[in-house]
């Protein structure tokens, strides 16, 4: 009687320890085939809204504010527009080259 209970206790253990290999296995596997990337590019900018913090214009850059993934970022940014942005304006971020954005007027996107 006490050989059966060793026995199984003994039974009970192996199984214990090759389903938690087995998890653990599985979670090392899932884990590489994730993408963990928590770096915010000027890519992930497009399509938003950006509040102008350093004015510029065509012919300068400036600075910009924009709201991503619960996160505030600030870029570099550009645009076509002669008339320029001044501090405080909202502007829509249209494209993104290496760490700048480029800019066009909220106005500028309002049909009429």
């Amino acid at each position: 009687m006490n050989a059966q209970i060793i026995l199984l206790i003994f039974i009970a253990i192996v199984v214990g320890m090759l389903c938690g290999a087995a998890i653990v296995l599985l979670i090392v596997v899932k884990r590489r085939s994730q993408r963990v990337d928590s770096m915010i590019s000027a890519h992930n900018a497009i399509g938003l809204f950006a509040m102008v913090e350093i004015p510029f214009d065509s012919t300068s850059k400036g600075k910009v504010r924009v709201k991503i993934q619960s996160s505030t970022v600030d870029f570099i940014a550009k645009t076509d527009n002669i008339q320029g942005f001044q501090a405080g304006e909202r502007v829509f971020i249209v494209d993104a080259r290496g760490n700048q954005v480029w800019v066009v007027s909220e106005h500028s996107l309002k049909k009429e």
